[in-house]
């Protein structure tokens, strides 16, 4: 019975993976599978109760692992072929997780401070993608080639990458690949291990994607220790505050969302939208709506659930 409950926790690690699409937050999605409380009870007794920690997480770990690998292929292959399509469904999941964020407003007096809160991180998150999408089509700066020429600085844009994604375990409602997604580090992270670029076909850059995927891994283990860490802390002296800040940021990435580097081609620097069919528009107007209302009641039921634990 033992095997049967361990890939049973395998499977409902699998949902922490789904953070991996942009939009989709981890730590939602730990709520709706039951072991959000579990994940962040074994990261915090790591130290005190090392061995019972890691077995706990283990299954949830593995888990993760696969489901991120299946859904950052899927993504990177959806992209090619329809980007407006699949940057709606993305859209959409983002817009229906949203009650996560306003069920920790509710009866809060809005007054100009929680107002300019919000602006600021609409802007923030919305310049993201739109300055890096700039930078792009005016040559500034590409990622992809940075990241495979091993220039320095792509060495902590990698552990930001981690970072990110592990404080998107930790806070519901983020979604870490959005983060990602709308900085431009999205395609270049993955573009390490998939693509004729990748580390499995450019021998040439072995060295580097290991030393690059060392530090993703020492973001991963920063971003969970730290964040958890920091968010306890913000959320006791400044909740509210914090809570009107992120929904700023999730509203503005709605922005980035279509309007980042990854929407310019590498060879031509032209916007992919240039090439979208009015089929694949009315496809993604109807994904933006479906996924958007999948998404709300997913989120809806996840702060049920988390209300019936807490009685």
């Amino acid at each position: 019975m033992k095997y049967k409950k361990w890939l049973l926790d395998v499977l409902k690690g699998g949902s922490l993976g789904l953070g991996m699409i942009p939009g989709v937050s981890a730590g939602t999605m730990g709520l709706i599978a039951g072991i959000y409380d579990r994940l962040i009870d074994g990261i915090s007794a790591l130290r005190k109760e090392f061995k019972k920690s890691f077995v706990s997480l283990l299954p949830l770990g593995i888990g993760a692992v696969v489901s991120a690998i299946i859904c950052m292929l899927g993504v990177r292959f959806g992209l090619d072929y329809a980007p407006f399509a699949i940057i709606s469904l993305f859209a959409g999941l983002i817009i229906g997780s949203l009650p996560v964020i306003t069920k920790e407003l509710k009866g809060v007096k809005i007054t100009a401070k929680p107002i300019f809160l919000v602006i600021i991180g609409a802007l923030f998150a919305a310049g993201i993608g739109v300055l890096s999408a700039i930078a792009k089509l005016n040559n500034w700066g590409n990622f992809d080639a940075a990241f495979v020429a091993g220039e320095w600085w792509t060495y902590i844009g990698v552990f930001v990458a981690g970072f990110i994604a592990a404080m998107a375990c930790i806070i519901p409602g983020i979604s870490g690949a959005m983060i990602l997604f709308v900085a431009g580090l999205y395609d270049p992270v993955l573009n390490i291990y998939v693509g004729e670029n990748s580390i499995l076909h450019n021998h040439a850059r072995l060295v580097s994607g290991m030393f690059l995927t060392l530090s993703l891994l020492v973001g991963i283990v920063a971003g969970f220790i730290l964040t958890s860490k920091l968010m306890k802390g913000l959320l006791a002296k400044f909740h509210d505050e914090t809570y009107f800040a992120v929904f700023g940021f999730i509203v503005g990435s709605l922005v980035s969302m279509y309007l980042n580097q990854s929407m310019i081609t590498n060879d031509t620097l032209v916007w992919k939208y240039s090439s979208v069919t009015t089929v694949e528009w009315i496809v993604g107007s109807l994904l933006l709506i479906g996924s958007a209302a999948l998404f709300f009641f997913l989120s809806k039921k996840s702060l049920s659930l988390k209300e019936k634990a807490a009685e």
